[in-house]
């Protein structure tokens, strides 16, 4: 019984000194944020990053036809995932975000064209309107890949 205090409070000391944190990424190579929150955010392993519209980060300008913007978002995605250790194959989750539906599977075939060795969860949900009155927004959840 002596020997439980001292060790309680050696796993209490230990935990409280845990390094684990929250780490933001916004890459100096992408437009700054179009409002209030990070690129991405990490904890531990996992990846969190923020809905992208198709802003090329050259001109800062919301490309225009849907293909354009779907490819400049995986573009953009691959910056966000490189600078936090990760890639499209380490991608677990996404969700799109499309103001036509008639675009479904044009998105698809460009969707697929990024992921070559599996298919993550996904959910495509329709919206009235999304922000620069962009035409696809795409978020991803993704795991750091291992050393």
């Amino acid at each position: 019984m002596k020997y439980i205090v001292p060790v309680f409070i050696f796993v209490v000391l230990v935990s409280c000194n845990s390094t684990n944190s929250v780490i933001t990424n916004n890459p100096a190579n992408l437009s700054k944020p179009i409002g209030p929150y990070s690129y991405s955010t990490r904890y531990k392993d996992l990846i969190f990053v923020s809905g992208q519209i198709g802003i090329d980060p050259l001109t800062n300008t919301l490309k225009q036809e849907i293909d354009e913007q779907a490819i400049q978002i995986f573009e953009n995605l691959k910056v966000i995932l490189e600078n936090n250790g990760s890639d499209f194959d380490h991608i677990i989750k996404t969700t799109i975000f499309l103001t036509d539906i008639n675009q479904f599977e044009r998105i698809n075939k460009i969707y697929s064209s990024y992921f070559l060795n599996h298919f993550p969860a996904r959910s495509t949900i329709v919206v009235v309107a999304l922000p620069k009155n962009a035409n696809i927004e795409i978020e991803c959840v993704a795991v750091k890949k291992q050393a």
